[in-house]
């Protein structure tokens, strides 16, 4: 089992979601804990090395994944606009 942590970055963007998106996130949270590599919606972001997505509707939550260590580091949660998303985001992995 995985553990899931939020950056600051996520942790407010978290906070400011209505309750109804809060606990739909936190059962995919749960579900990433358990087996991210089975989930469907996740994607490897590309030129990254430990970068992933997960879809969530419009949503995207950007995530780091460390194997060895058992670590999942959620780094930001957006609303998709664009392809540019993901290259603005990629320092943040």
């Amino acid at each position: 089992m995985f553990e899931v942590q939020l950056t600051k970055r996520a942790e407010r963007e978290f906070a400011e979601l209505a309750d109804n998106l809060k606990q739909k996130f936190y059962k995919e949270f749960k579900r990433l804990s358990i087996d991210p590599f089975g989930h469907p919606q996740v994607k490897k972001v590309q030129d990254t090395e430990f970068g992933y997505r997960l879809r969530i509707g419009r949503w995207r939550i950007l995530f780091a994944l460390f194997s060895k260590e058992k670590r999942i580091e959620i780094v930001d949660i957006f609303i998709e606009k664009g392809k540019d998303d993901y290259r603005k985001r990629r320092k943040l992995l």
